[in-house]
């Protein structure tokens, strides 16, 4: 049994399949590439290896959710903090928070109208 193949190109294991092929004896034909160098290869693995692929994929899937909701956190902290200095600093006001009047946008090299 061939094991799951690493990037021959950057040596990520984050390989992702992109089609597949059912072939005789339970083997499947897929294809793969590759999310950093963009490397694409064909392998046939058997449905034990395609389970652990999706496996490691579901993995990865919840270490990128986990740093997505991790940045998210520290960014909104980040933000929060902000305001609260400003305010403490009464740097802001009302009129920070009125809506402007919208004006209409002009075009590259169209000119302001004459009064």
């Amino acid at each position: 049994m061939a094991s799951l193949p690493s990037c021959p190109g950057c040596g990520s294991d984050l390989v992702q399949p992109l089609r597949w092929h059912q072939r005789t004896a339970g083997e499947v034909l897929v294809e793969l590439r590759c999310p950093e160098c963009h490397v694409v290869m064909q392998a046939c693995h058997s449905p034990a290896e395609m389970e652990e692929l999706d496996r490691r994929q579901a993995a990865s899937r919840e270490q990128l959710v986990s740093a997505y909701e991790k940045a998210v956190a520290e960014n909104m902290e980040a933000m929060v903090a902000s305001l609260h200095e400003a305010l403490a600093r009464d740097l802001v006001g009302a009129d920070d928070f009125a809506t402007r009047a919208l004006r209409p946008r002009r075009g590259p090299g169209t000119l302001p109208r004459a009064a």
